[in-house]
């Protein structure tokens, strides 16, 4: 079984990268779509780590696996876990970005965020528990998403309803970020992507080098938007 994510260790420093490219779906996804991940395996990996570097470009996915991967990197004690968002964080994504101890955006990248939801069959009273479902998870992105941006439980929430899409400098602006990459520190000098990691994602990964590269159109990012809707972002049951 392949899998979305990608893990690399360099053993003299003991550090790890991780590459989070594609949707993020459980091992039981009924979808059949390509680049399974079982979120357990992660832990693992985690465990023989320092610090911990994780790049994502996804458009979400299965908020409870999403929820795994987020509580894995939080519980990382190792070391710090800095997420780099290279592309697009988007739902279930999203969450997973939030676990970072320091999030950085690409100055091209975006982030969504949004209410879960799923698709449902059976009589009305099948309809009315899916709803009180749907409400519990987003009281569990509620609590993530105010953690890290520091901002009130109603905003995140009217946020979460409007269907939300942020550029890197917006993301920084409402705390979902605490820098963007590539621009100047304090010493004139421009944080750079380091040489191994380039090289990987251009090998393993170059569709998605290559689109967080270019500036998406509306058209594109509502294209995306699409797909989100389409695809079990959030959540899925089916009975």
């Amino acid at each position: 079984m392949s899998t979305f994510w990608n893990f690399t260790r360099d053993d003299d420093t003991g550090n790890g990268t991780i590459q989070l490219d594609g949707e993020i779906v459980t091992e039981s996804d009924w979808w059949g779509s390509g680049g399974q991940v079982v979120a357990r395996s992660f832990r693992n990996r985690l465990a023989t780590c320092k610090d911990i570097t994780v790049y994502i470009n996804s458009p979400g996915g299965d908020v409870f696996a999403g929820a795994e991967l987020y509580t894995a990197l939080r519980e990382h004690t190792q070391g710090k876990v800095t997420v780099k968002v290279t592309g697009i964080a988007a739902s279930a994504a999203s969450l997973v970005a939030m676990a970072g101890d320091e999030v950085l955006m690409s100055p091209v990248a975006y982030m969504m965020i949004h209410n879960p939801w799923s698709m449902t069959a059976g009589n009305s009273a099948d309809h009315r528990k899916e709803a009180d479902v749907l409400d519990e998870i987003t009281e569990g992105l509620l609590a993530a998403y105010t953690a890290k941006t520091g901002r009130s439980r109603d905003e995140i929430a009217a946020m979460l309803d409007a269907e939300t899409y942020m550029s890197a400098q917006k993301c920084v602006d409402l705390g979902f970020a605490d820098g963007i990459l590539y621009q100047e520190d304090g010493d004139g000098e421009k944080e750079k992507q380091p040489a191994a990691s380039v090289m990987m994602q251009g090998k393993q990964h170059g569709r998605a080098a290559a689109r967080a590269r270019v500036h998406p159109s509306l058209a594109e990012l509502n294209r995306r938007a699409e797909i989100i809707r389409r695809a079990k972002i959030i959540g899925e049951t089916i009975r």
